[in-house]
């Protein structure tokens, strides 16, 4: 089908497409085709996001030599299943409980405990 101007409808509808796509597209972001790699990965994926800073960290306690002493290895199991993988040292209390991806563990302790800082051990592995 034909416009008045003679263009191909199919065209134009196509044209206003690709219009519309520049002008979702953010300046610095990845695309990859007509994907936003940010949308694919990252927080909006509902994957976790490393940070540099953390309005919670002024709730850590003070720490000293002995406290250093009691941080478990990376390679500590869940302290509640023994599960071997996908671990979280909880910050506050020095316990190794496993991931949301596992037996949540330490989503758990989270809710019982209101302990919110806690470091992935599967990271310390890919670094």
């Amino acid at each position: 089908m034909s416009t008045a101007g003679g263009e191909d409808s199919s065209s134009s509808s196509r044209k206003g497409k690709e219009k519309e796509g520049e002008n979702r597209r953010e300046e610095g972001a990845e695309w990859v085709g007509e994907v936003d790699l940010g949308e694919l990965y990252g927080a909006a994926a509902g994957w976790v996001e490393a940070r540099t800073s953390c309005p919670h960290l002024g709730s850590l306690p003070p720490a000293d030599a002995a406290d250093l002493e009691r941080v478990p290895p990376p390679d500590s199991p869940c302290s509640r299943c023994h599960h071997p993988a996908e671990n979280w040292l909880c910050l506050i209390c020095k316990d190794v409980l496993c991931s949301r991806f596992v037996n949540k563990h330490m989503l758990c302790h989270y809710q019982e405990s209101g302990h919110c800082l806690a470091l992935s051990f599967s990271l310390v592995f890919r670094m």
